[in-house]
C-alpha cells in the first residue's frame, strides 16, 4: 500500500482523503458499453450506416448553402437577397446571347431565332400600329403614291399582335432575303407574288394560312383592309409546322459599344419628309440615353398596346433610284434599286455619318461604309431604315 491509497474489501479504490467510495460514473459506463457494441456485427452495420447519412447530410448542406445563401463567384447575390430585396439574379435568369439581328444581349432561346418579317400598313387609319415597339429592325419606304409602309423584323421578340398587316411589295422582298426572313404579308401586287416563289422566300402569306395566325378586327368607319393583325408566335409555329429552319443564318452588321455620354452632343433633330405632313418624320435624339425617339406627323409615335414612343439605335437614311411601274394587271406601283450602291447618312451617338451603301446581290447584307471606305459600326439595339429617293428631304436641325 502507497501513500496515497487504499482499497476495502469490495476492492474499490479509495483516496485517504475521500470520506466515500468512488464507484465508475454513469457516462463512462455508457462509454464503455457503446465501445463493446460497436464491436459487434450489428454495431458496425449501424455505424456504417450512421457514416453513409452523415455524409449525405454534409452534402446536402453545401448543396442548399451554395444555392440560396452563397455569393456567385461574380458578385450576384443569393436567390434569398432576392427574395428579401426585390433584386433578381443571375440564377434566377435564363443565360443571354447577343443577337446577331441587333447585336444586343436577349436570352439565348430566342436571340438568334430565325427573323420573321411583316408588313405594316401606314395609312392614318390604320394608326396606331401594335407591335412595332418589339421589333428588331424596320424599313420604311413609300409604297404607293406618298404613303409609306414598313417591314418589321422581329427576332428576340415574338409579340402576340402585330398590325395592320398589310401587302407585299418587290423591293420589300430583296430586303427580307438578306436575313432568309420568314414573310408575313397579305397578299401583295402581283409582281410581288410572281416573285416570292421565284427567289425562296419562306412565305406565310394570309391567303394561305388565314385563321392558323390571322384575323380582322373591324372597327367603325375603318376600311376592311386596315383591320388585319398577326400573332408571331403562332406564325412561328407555323414555320416549325414547316420544317424550316429555325436558327438565324444571315451576315450580322458590325456593332460596337455606345458613345461614352460625356462624349455625347446635344439634342437635335433629324427629319425625313417623304410626302406630305402626313407621313412626316422627326428623330429627335436624347443624349441621356443616346436614342432617338421617333415622331411621325408632328406626334410621338407610340405603340397601341404599350402606349409606349417607338426609338431606334440607329437610324439609317438610304437613298435608293426608283421609277413608276405598271404590273401585268395594270397596278401601278414603283420600281426601287436595291442592288448595287448608293448614297447614305447614318445617324448614331448624335452624329451624322456620311456614308455609302453596297448591295452586291440579291440575298447579301446591305453594309454601309464611311467616306474612308471603313465599314460602319452600330450601336446594339434597334436600327430604322428610311428608304428615300434623291428629292426627298432630310434635314438635321
Amino acid at each position: 500500500m502507497d501513500d496515497f491509497s487504499n482499497s476495502n474489501n469490495d476492492g474499490i479504490q479509495i483516496n485517504e482523503y475521500d470520506t466515500k467510495p468512488r464507484k465508475p460514473s454513469r457516462i463512462s459506463e455508457l462509454w464503455q458499453k457503446l465501445k463493446d457494441y460497436k464491436n459487434t456485427p450489428k454495431g458496425k452495420k449501424v455505424l456504417m450506416i450512421s457514416l453513409v447519412c452523415l455524409i449525405i447530410l454534409l452534402l446536402l448542406s453545401v448543396t442548399v448553402y451554395n444555392r440560396y445563401f452563397a455569393t456567385g463567384a461574380d458578385g450576384t447575390g443569393s436567390v434569398l437577397d432576392s427574395l428579401f430585396t426585390g433584386k433578381s439574379t443571375d440564377a434566377n435568369k435564363e443565360k443571354t446571347e447577343v443577337s446577331k439581328l441587333d447585336g444586343a444581349k436577349h436570352p439565348a432561346s430566342t436571340a438568334n431565332r430565325n427573323p420573321l418579317a411583316v408588313m405594316v400598313e401606314n395609312h392614318p387609319d390604320a394608326r396606331p400600329h401594335s407591335g412595332l415597339d418589339k421589333a428588331s429592325v424596320v424599313y420604311e419606304a413609300i409604297a404607293e403614291g406618298g404613303i409609306t409602309r414598313f417591314m418589321a423584323v422581329f427576332g428576340p421578340n415574338a409579340p402576340e399582335k402585330v398590325g395592320p398587316v398589310r401587302s407585299a411589295r418587290t423591293y420589300y422582298l430583296d430586303w427580307a432575303l438578306e436575313y432568309d426572313a420568314f414573310y408575313s404579308h397579305v397578299g401583295g401586287n402581283i409582281d410581288a407574288l410572281d416573285l416570292i416563289p421565284q427567289i425562296g422566300i419562306k412565305d406565310l402569306d394570309q391567303f394561305k394560312y388565314g385563321t392558323k395566325a390571322y384575323w380582322r378586327e373591324p372597327q367603325a368607319g375603318i376600311a376592311t383592309e386596315h383591320t388585319m393583325y398577326t400573332d408571331l408566335t403562332k406564325l412561328y409555329d407555323i414555320a416549325k409546322d414547316n420544317d424550316w429552319d429555325m436558327k438565324a443564318d444571315f451576315q450580322p452588321l458590325l456593332f460596337k459599344d455606345d458613345l461614352a455620354q460625356d462624349q455625347r452632343p446635344e439634342a437635335h433633330t433629324v427629319t425625313v419628309n417623304f410626302s406630305t405632313n402626313t407621313y412626316k418624320v422627326d428623330w429627335k435624339y436624347d443624349p441621356e440615353t443616346n436614342t432617338y425617339l421617333r415622331e411621325m406627323a408632328d406626334s410621338p409615335h407610340k405603340d397601341a398596346i404599350t402606349g409606349e414612343q417607338l426609338t431606334a439605335k440607329n437610324v439609317v437614311v438610304q437613298e435608293v433610284a426608283r421609277e413608276a411601274t405598271i404590273t401585268r394587271i395594270n397596278e401601278n406601283g414603283w420600281k426601287m434599286t436595291t442592288v448595287g450602291s448608293g448614297k447614305a447618312k447614318i445617324y448614331l451617338d448624335g452624329k451624322e455619318v456620311e456614308a455609302t451603301w453596297k448591295k452586291k446581290s440579291r440575298d447579301e447584307r446591305t453594309r454601309f461604309y464611311n467616306l474612308d471606305g471603313q465599314e460602319i459600326e452600330f450601336n446594339p439595339g434597334v436600327t430604322w431604315y428610311e428608304i428615300v429617293h434623291s428629292d426627298t428631304s432630310v434635314v438635321k436641325e
